[in-house]
């Protein structure tokens, strides 16, 4: 099933995962270079039907000073069709139940833009599209930005969210500290600018990795790349880098396209591999 939502504490600041909606893919179409053979070992992954379950939604980072929503999940859209599956539209009633209004954001911050990232970045009011969190300031790589430059990238479905964002989008770089405790990591692989983000509080790290990670199948194969990853060998360098990251002392992880829970902790294994331990 779908991950629910879930919030981690460190010391003062507060990580929820609000939930928006899932998806359901064939394995061998998000990862085509596998065979049927290759998971059989997985099957605890995939549903009934044999598809592999993901979550889609957000986060919310309340550091006491500042309210950020890092993606703004898929937004009430659904995509149905040649097995593939995606839904959004849950995104602002798990924004309340965290006790959050769009008023409350201070900042979005995007990891990357891709239509389930992006969706509830603006919605309609009496036939015009206007950003639904009206006081946020809106971050983004610049890579991540400039790459719709280029004529071969696509902004299929989501066309009109980049126009909205164009008067308002700032950029924040690697290493740039978003607010206090949160500093910007980049993650490229998935896309060029894909960035991921680093709390940092009472001796505790978690990170954000948005999809530099999509399936828990990924952590004890990083070299698995899907379909939707723009370059496969900095893809798995990238997470080769996060595993060694992650499997550090008091780190927790969080993965926004997990089933079940999207928060863990990577173990390192004798032999050299990793595992995930969900955090319940």
């Amino acid at each position: 099933m779908a991950a629910p939502q879930q919030t981690i504490t460190m010391g003062t600041i507060r990580i929820t995962y609000l939930p928006d909606g899932e998806f359901f893919v064939p394995p061998l179409v998000s990862f085509p270079e596998t065979t049927i053979a290759d998971w059989q070992d997985y099957a605890h992954l995939l549903q009934s039907d044999g598809r592999i379950i993901g979550s889609v939604g957000a986060h919310v980072i309340q550091t006491g000073s500042q309210t950020i929503l890092v993606d703004a999940g898929n937004g009430p859209l659904m995509i149905d069709r040649e097995q593939i599956f995606l839904s959004g539209g849950e995104l602002l009633r798990s924004l309340a139940r965290a006790g959050l209004a769009p008023d409350d954001i201070d900042i979005v911050f995007y990891t990357h833009l891709h239509i389930d990232h992006v969706g509830w970045t603006g919605h309609m009011v009496d036939g015009v599209k206007r950003l639904t969190f009206p006081r946020a300031r809106h971050f983004v790589r610049s890579a991540e930005w400039r790459r719709f430059d280029h004529p071969g990238v696509s902004a299929f479905s989501f066309e009109d969210t980049l126009q909205l964002l164009a008067p308002c989008i700032e950029f924040i770089e690697d290493g740039q500290s978003l607010a206090p405790g949160v500093t910007v990591m980049a993650t490229p692989g998935h896309t060029a600018g894909h960035a991921s983000l680093i709390i940092n509080s009472a001796d505790e790290r978690a990170f954000i990795l948005g999809d530099a990670f999509h399936s828990l199948v990924e952590i004890e194969h990083p070299e698995w790349v899907s379909s939707l990853d723009s370059d496969a060998p900095q893809t798995e360098q990238t997470r080769r880098l996060l595993l060694k990251e992650l499997a550090r002392p008091h780190t927790i992880g969080s993965c926004i396209h997990f089933p079940t829970t999207v928060f863990g902790r990577i173990i390192a294994e004798e032999s050299a591999a990793y595992r995930w331990q969900a955090l319940r």
